[in-house]
């Protein structure tokens, strides 16, 4: 219960300095702006900051980590508006953005150049390693959306590597961010990527199976997308369980993989198998 309490404060901080952050934003992109944020309002990016972070550090820092936890929600509402407006290149999908392209690329921007100005004002000596952790979730969503067609689907073979290039980049970078401002050792940073991708993979995925992100519905659990993307869930929940097992000498490992749990899709095991 005591946790739940800290995970609903944080949430409310985290949704704060949103709000302060959105309160800048010039009202010709305003409400793209503000619905892409607020629609996914899980905040659950932002969580896995905290979660990395207060799982290794010695002593934790709220300080650090709710201006972090807060870029990487900003990044997160970027990262989302951009999708959209590629998926908006197919003409069967023009649905999935409210706004002109103009407005929406304009409202894309602000939340990106914000995430990199919340980031900034940490008062860190670690804050240029979170500008290049930042910079390289950037470079994994543009080379994931420029290399795939419009139409990747469930249906498409290359579904499942867009995912991981679009929210496994973000869950990844966001536990770096975390682990970072908690003086990670290098010998464990890719344990805590890996436990990062592997909870924005399957995140997505959930999301995906629940028809929560305009994706096609894939109304039979036995039908070839659905088998293909919860393949892949168990894949990375795999991959997560063994880099968590690598963690545990250096980090309370209970809160993270039961976090990562809560994200995966329904019927899953608790230890999955290939």
């Amino acid at each position: 219960m005591a946790q739940d309490s800290t995970r609903s404060e944080r949430r409310l901080e985290i949704d704060r300095r949103l709000e302060e952050a959105l309160g800048r934003v010039e009202s010709h992109c305003s409400a793209p702006v503000r619905a892409t944020v607020t629609e996914r309002d899980d905040r659950r990016y932002g969580q896995l900051v905290a979660l990395s972070h207060d799982s290794i550090a010695e002593t934790p820092d709220r300080s650090t980590v709710l201006p972090a936890a807060t870029s990487i929600e900003l990044f997160r509402g970027y990262s989302r508006l951009r999708e959209q407006l590629l998926s908006q290149l197919d003409a069967e999908n023009t649905a999935l953005v409210q706004w002109d392209v103009t407005t929406a690329l304009l409202a894309s921007d602000y939340l990106y150049t914000t995430a990199y100005s919340t980031l900034g004002t940490l008062d860190d000596e670690r804050v240029g390693e979170c500008f290049e952790i930042l910079a390289s979730v950037s470079a994994a969503i543009i080379e994931a959306l420029g290399s795939t067609e419009p139409r990747a689907t469930p249906e498409t073979t290359d579904h499942c590597s867009v995912i991981d290039g679009t929210a496994g980049a973000l869950g990844r970078g966001a536990a770096l961010l975390g682990a970072t401002l908690a003086d990670i050792e290098e010998p464990h940073r890719e344990h805590v990527a890996t436990v990062g991708r592997g909870f924005g993979t399957v995140s997505r995925i959930r999301a995906i199976l629940a028809s929560d992100t305009g994706a096609p519905r894939t109304d039979s659990s036995s039908s070839p997308a659905t088998r293909q993307l919860r393949r892949h869930a168990t894949r990375r929940l795999n991959e997560v369980d063994r880099a968590l097992d690598d963690l545990s000498p250096v980090a309370d490992i209970d809160p993270l993989r039961a976090f990562v749990r809560e994200a995966a899709p329904d019927r899953l095991p608790a230890r999955c198998r290939d």
